[in-house]
C-alpha cells in the first residue's frame, strides 16, 4: 500500500517486536521475476541467520511463516506501483509499502522497525495541483509527492478552447476560416494559414487562459489553498502566468515541456525533479536554521549527545546521513549500549530516530553533500 504518516506512527508505537525489515527493489517485467524470487530467498535467509544470534529464544520458523509466502507470489511483485517494497513483520503480521525510490536490496533485525526508507519516502510528499496545459485544452491532477489523481472537472469547467469561447475562434497551428460578410451569396472568408501567429490567435488563447485561471483558482487553488504548478510549454507558461490571479502559483516549480499525449505515469516521471528541486528548497531553510541553532549552542552533531538528547525528548529536528549505520543500541534503561551481541547487530541511527519521533521530533534523511556538518547525525535541539 502507498504510505501515510499514520502508517509511520503506528509502526513506531508497536512494541511487539523484534521486527524484520527488508527493502526489495520490484520487477519491471516477468522476466525480472525469477531474479527477484532469488534475491528474496537469500534476504530471508540472512534474517533468520540474525534472528538466530540475536534472539534464539524465538520461534524463527513460526516468525518468519509470516514473511516467506510473499516470495512465491508472482502477482504480488507484478501488481507492486513503486519501485522498490519494504516489508515490515513481527510475530503477529507483516506489512508491506510501495517506495518510489529504488534501494539496495537489504534486510535488518531489531527490536523496532527500520522506518527509515519510509521517513524518506514520506519526506518527498507535499500536496499541491497540477496544470497540464496544452495551447487550447487542460486536464488537472491533484499531487501528493510523486502521486497523482487526475481530477474530474465540472460539466462548466473550460476544458477546451472550443468548449469556453465557442465555435468562432481561431486555432494557430490549422487552416480556420471566419465568414466575414456576405454580399448576393458570397461569402468573404479570411484564411488563417498553418504557421500564422495572428495577434486574433494570442488574444483567444490569452482569454481561454483567463477562464482556467479562474476555474482552477475559484474551485480548487485558493478555497484548499494548494500549490499550483504548471506544466506547458515556455511560451505557453509566459502566457498563462501573464493573466494568472492565483496566489498559490509557483513561480518557481514547473516543468516547462508539453504535456500533450503524456499518461499519468509518465508525468509522475516528470514530476520526479519537480519534486526533488521543491525539498531542496525545503532543505536550505532547515540547514539555516541548524546554522543559527548551532550559534546559540542549541544543536549537536555528537552521536552520544544525540543520544541522550533523543531519550530525554530533546531534539525538534535531526538530521541523518542516507544509508548511514552505527553500532550500537539504547537499552530499556535510555543507555547507550555498543558491547551486548545485539547492540553489534544493531544500528543505533534507527534507535536514535525512533526516540526523536517518539516525542515529536522530525527527521529528515540527506545525501552526504547535503548534510549541515560533515558527521552521520546532526540535530536542532528544543532547549
Amino acid at each position: 500500500m502507498r504510505i501515510n504518516r499514520n502508517d509511520l506512527y503506528d509502526l513506531l508505537s508497536s512494541e511487539n517486536g523484534p521486527f524484520v525489515t527488508m527493502i526489495v527493489n520490484n520487477p519491471t517485467d516477468l522476466k525480472e521475476i525469477q531474479q527477484t524470487k532469488i534475491t528474496f530467498k537469500n534476504l530471508m535467509r540472512e534474517a533468520k541467520e540474525r534472528l538466530t544470534k540475536m534472539f534464539p529464544k524465538l520461534d524463527h520458523e513460526s516468525y518468519l511463516s509470516k514473511l516467506g509466502i510473499y516470495g512465491e507470489d508472482n502477482s504480488f511483485w507484478l501488481n507492486n506501483k513503486g519501485r522498490s517494497t519494504a516489508l515490515i513483520g513481527n510475530m503477529d503480521q507483516v506489512e508491506s509499502f510501495q517506495l518510489s525510490e529504488a534501494y539496495s536490496n537489504q534486510v535488518s533485525v531489531s527490536r523496532q522497525p527500520n522506518v527509515l526508507p519510509i521517513i524518506q519516502e514520506l519526506q518527498m510528499k507535499f500536496e499541491y495541483l497540477l496544470i497540464a496545459l496544452n495551447q487550447t485544452s487542460f486536464e488537472l491532477y491533484r499531487g501528493d509527492g510523486y502521486d497523482l489523481e487526475k481530477v474530474r472537472l465540472d460539466e462548466d469547467a473550460p476544458r477546451t478552447l472550443k468548449e469556453a469561447l465557442g465555435d468562432n475562434e481561431l486555432v494557430g497551428g490549422e487552416v480556420t476560416f471566419r465568414a466575414a460578410s456576405s454580399h448576393g451569396g458570397d461569402v468573404a472568408v479570411a484564411y488563417h494559414g498553418h504557421n500564422e501567429k495572428s495577434q486574433e490567435v494570442t488574444i483567444d488563447q490569452i482569454n481561454y487562459y483567463q477562464m482556467v485561471d479562474q476555474y482552477v483558482t475559484t474551485n480548487y487553488a485558493h478555497p484548499e489553498s494548494l500549490m499550483t504548478i504548471v506544466f506547458a510549454l515556455p511560451e505557453n507558461q509566459a502566457k498563462f502566468r501573464q493573466v494568472s490571479k492565483n496566489k498559490n502559483l509557483s513561480h518557481h516549480l514547473k516543468i516547462e515541456e508539453s504535456p500533450n499525449g503524456l499518461g499519468i505515469d509518465q508525468l509522475e516521471n516528470k514530476m520526479r525533479p519537480v519534486a526533488h528541486k521543491w525539498f531542496e528548497q525545503i532543505m536550505d531553510v532547515q540547514k539555516q536554521r541548524y546554522e543559527t541553532a548551532k550559534d546559540k549552542n542549541k544543536a549537536t552533531s555528537d552521536m552520544r549527545e544525540l543520544v541522550r538528547c533523543a531519550v530525554a525528548g530533546q531534539i525538534d529536528t535531526l538530521f541523518v546521513r542516507s544509508d548511514t549505520t552505527v553500532v550500537g543500541m539504547i537499552d530499556d534503561e535510555g543507555k547507550l549500549d555498543t558491547e551486548s551481541l545485539e547492540a553489534q547487530e544493531n544500528n543505533l541511527v534507527n534507535d536514535v530516530v525512533d526516540k526523536t519521533m517518539q516525542s515529536a521530533g522530525r527527521v529528515v534523511l540527506l545525501d552526504t553533500e547535503d548534510m549541515p556538518t560533515d558527521k552521520v547525525a546532526a540535530g536542532i535541539l528544543r532547549y
